[in-house]
């Protein structure tokens, strides 16, 4: 009976907690990506934050099997439970076993999960978005005033018809100015009566009669290699260190932690130490 509590509430606690981590990033992304989320169908919209949360809930199960760890303790602790089992001779190690059971259940998942579950496939998908979005937008851009979409900064003066006049373009390294621009779609402009300007390795300057600039040209079509490499360095990562991460929660939190504030004082600095880790394997990346 109590193995079966503790199995269903680590587990519980662990993906829920998880998931709500995973929606608290992706609240914080919303403000950069609202450009595009807002403007797209909301069929679109939804696939997209399905595939954003399942990701990201998998990317803090660590953070979840330690707010697990650290409740189900608290909640045993409140209940002077742990006293009732030393009294009946059961052991540190024995508690352990009890919250290993569903450890062990979640990380085997983890493991599973660490080659093919990537950030990379989120950002591909983010991607498809921004492509969508990017013909609508460009077909609607406000007039006097300085917008930026995918990497490009516009401004146009006014508009007639299907073009805009007197604009200010820039993109990378490439920065066009042009009395006229009619936007073709799929990330196709055309420029006429400017001039562009280059930035690579000096400063070049040429006029035109008419540019043709197609962003997507500039855009790898498929899954970039050195990304999916880091973004399965991580998952490892995060294989690597959660038992570790799971074993220091749990002995700090048994024979520490005796009040709340020192349980939400040791999950939040577990979960820093966990986002210091996983910061770290990046840059080193």
């Amino acid at each position: 009976m109590f193995k079966s509590y503790i199995f269903y509430h680590f587990l519980r606690t662990a993906i829920l907690g998880a998931f709500i981590l995973s929606v608290i990033f992706f609240s914080v992304q919303f403000v950069r990506l609202s450009g595009i989320l807002l403007g797209i169908p909301l069929k679109d919209f939804f696939g997209f934050f399905i595939s954003w949360s399942v990701y990201y809930t998998y990317f803090f199960l660590p953070d979840g099997v330690i707010l697990a760890t650290a409740s189900l303790m608290n909640s045993l602790k409140e209940k002077r439970l742990i006293h009732v089992f030393y009294s009946f001779g059961i052991s540190d190690l024995k508690i352990l076993y009890f919250f290993s059971i569903p450890f062990i259940s979640l990380y085997l998942v983890m493991i599973v999960l660490s080659g093919t579950l990537i950030e990379e496939k989120v950002a591909f998908i983010r991607k498809n978005l921004l492509f969508k979005y990017q013909d609508s937008f460009f077909r609607e851009v406000p007039v006097r005033t300085f917008v930026g979409f995918g990497g490009a900064v516009i401004y146009v003066d006014g508009r007639r018809g299907k073009k805009y006049e007197n604009v200010f373009f820039k993109f990378r390294d490439i920065t066009i100015l042009s009395k006229e621009l009619e936007y073709k779609g799929k990330g196709v402009f055309l420029f006429e009566h400017g001039t562009v300007i280059t930035e690579e390795e000096s400063l070049f300057i040429v006029s035109f009669e008419r540019y043709i600039l197609n962003l997507r040209q500039f855009e790898k079509k498929g899954l970039r290699k050195k990304r999916v490499k880091e973004s399965i360095a991580v998952n490892v990562a995060n294989v690597l260190i959660t038992p570790f991460l799971f074993l220091g929660i749990f002995f700090i939190c048994l024979k520490i932690c005796t009040r709340v504030s020192h349980f939400y004082g040791t999950v939040a600095s577990f979960i820093i130490l966990h986002m210091l880790i996983i910061f770290a394997v990046k840059v080193l990346l």
